[in-house]
């Protein structure tokens, strides 16, 4: 698991008030699969990266074009990468070339996983491919025009997808036509399927639509605009998705409508459905917005670019953005629901299928691992302040300070809220690890630095005043020399020139009462 700048704090907070643990500025153009310990994305430059736990190339490789299909991670580690250049690329988990398949024209569409190791992929050119595990082409069929419908294959191994003049293709394995389905306009949506196997989809033609296994129109409700956006069917059993109207909208599984949230700017992305309900959804004006599972804004955060990719959530928790050229990971969060299908091509890998029932069995076993702490967080009653509190020591030049942070019942201080960053009173800091706290430069209630001394190390820390007190954000705090900070469902794990305290703290108490922001 990713060791960012905050964990527990997110089953009580939004993403808007978190700093990424990292940030790979890699000129990313395409969403991130979730590998193990990291992600993998393609680059602006014809190149795919897999990025580390830490935000750190792992390696790149060549592609001959750019693209903008989401990478599929196979269970073996290896990868599968689609380009401009009309081929599919297969590289070994450690980014060595294993085979590259030329199709008949661009691949915008992410491919899909058989479970047998194949995948199907949709081209520009029109056609739908069976790609055998080692590269051979099993078998190709004409769609009769482009598709940028990613496919979408069933518990039985059926395929589904859609084109831009309307139609919706049903495929066996073997390649046989099974139906299709005429829509009022293109279909660029890529199919979601229930645990019954019904589709769900969005078309130009400004309506999200329902189908039956057997390409039998179910229901179809009009939205305000046009929905390029691919749907995801939750845990909830509510069927989600936005459209170029400014609308995320819910609707049951039997179409009737549940909720209707106004993001106030297009949506072209599918949300991604989180362990405790919540919805994580960019626009095209750069916001990212979380909703909850009734349908009420929980934040909305201004990220500064268009967000046209999907929100990764990895199942240890790590979230993943694309955003500004930028690959940014959030650890620590709730992973993604367990639902029939929770995000965009289902996993957080890519896979774009139903999942077996022994698969369905461990995903769930590892997110109920990783969410069992933040539930525990949610459960906890409020914790009583202590009867007789320690008071913290302090520095003397800051001794007899009224408005120093209350003491927590360790005796080393309080943690606070501010501005949306968990903050260290820097009083404590030093006094709880033998530091020389300097006089910071500049003025009350405005940015500052401050410094801490050992003997000959010193480091220099941007710091806030509130109320006279300097803090420090434990992002700001760790990324220092010699610095680590964990955070836990307990509280902080500091280390700081070889030595470690831990700081006891209670993330519902910590949230529920902010300190506001000094500037």
């Amino acid at each position: 698991m990713l060791s960012g700048l905050w964990s527990v704090a997110s089953a009580q907070s939004a993403l808007s008030q978190q700093e990424p643990s990292w940030a790979a500025s890699i000129g990313a153009l395409s969403g991130a699969a979730s590998v193990e310990g990291g992600a993998v994305v393609l680059g602006a430059e014809r190149q795919v990266y897999r990025i580390g736990a830490a935000g750190q190339v792992q390696w790149q490789a060549p592609l001959g074009d750019i693209g903008r299909a989401f990478p599929l991670v196979r269970p073996d580690g290896s990868l599968l990468v689609a380009a401009y250049d009309d081929r599919l690329y297969a590289l070994s988990a450690a980014g060595q070339p294993l085979w590259n398949t030329r199709l008949d024209g661009d691949i915008f569409a992410s491919p899909a996983l058989l479970p047998d190791g194949s995948a199907v992929v949709a081209t520009a050119g029109g056609s739908l491919y069976r790609i055998g595990a080692s590269g051979e082409v099993l078998w190709r069929q004409p769609l009769g025009a482009p598709s940028y419908s990613s496919p979408a294959v069933g518990q039985g191994g059926q395929i589904y997808l859609g084109s831009q003049t309307g139609k919706v293709f049903a495929f066996d394995q073997a390649g046989n036509a099974l139906w299709t389905f005429q829509a009022g306009r293109s279909v660029f949506s890529s199919p979601a399927l229930d645990a019954a196997g019904n589709l769900y989809f969005g078309s130009a033609d400004r309506h999200l639509y329902s189908l039956t296994p057997q390409g039998q129109l179910r229901w179809k409700q009009a939205l305000t605009g046009f929905v390029n956006a691919s749907p995801i069917v939750t845990a909830r059993e509510q069927v989600v998705v936005g459209s170029f109207g400014g609308e995320l909208n819910a609707y049951r599984l039997d179409g009737t409508p549940a909720w209707s949230y106004p993001a106030g700017a297009a949506i072209t992305v599918a949300a991604t459905e989180l362990w405790n309900g919540d919805l994580l959804v960019g626009d095209l004006s750069g916001v990212l917005h979380r909703v909850s599972a009734a349908g009420q804004a929980v934040s909305r955060q201004d990220l500064g670019e268009r967000m046209d990719t999907p929100v990764t959530v990895a199942d240890d928790g790590t979230w993943l953005l694309v955003v500004d050229g930028q690959l940014r990971a959030y650890a620590g969060g709730w992973p993604q629901a367990a639902g029939p299908w929770s995000s965009f091509r289902n996993t957080p890998q890519g896979w774009g299928r139903t999942l077996t029932e022994t698969e369905q069995t461990a995903l769930l076993i590892r997110r109920r691992q990783t969410a069992a702490s933040l539930e525990a967080v949610q459960a906890m009653p409020p914790t009583p302040a202590p009867a007789d509190p320690v008071p913290a020591p302090v520095l003397p030049e800051l001794a007899g300070r009224p408005d120093l942070p209350a003491p927590s019942g360790t005796g080393i201080g309080q943690p606070r809220l501010i501005g949306g960053r968990v903050h260290l009173p820097l009083p404590a800091l030093a006094a709880a690890y033998g530091l020389e706290l300097r006089p910071l430069t500049g003025q009350p209630e405005q940015p500052a630095q401050a410094e801490l001394v050992q003997g000959e190390q010193r480091w220099s820390v941007p710091a806030v005043l509130v109320g006279g007190v300097p803090y420090a954000s434990i992002g700001d705090l760790g990324r220092q020399t010699g610095a680590r900070i964990i955070t836990s469902a307990q509280g902080l794990q500091v280390e700081w020139a070889g030595q470690t305290q831990f700081w006891p703290l209670d993330w519902v108490d910590l949230y529920a009462n902010p300190l506001p922001r000094p500037f």
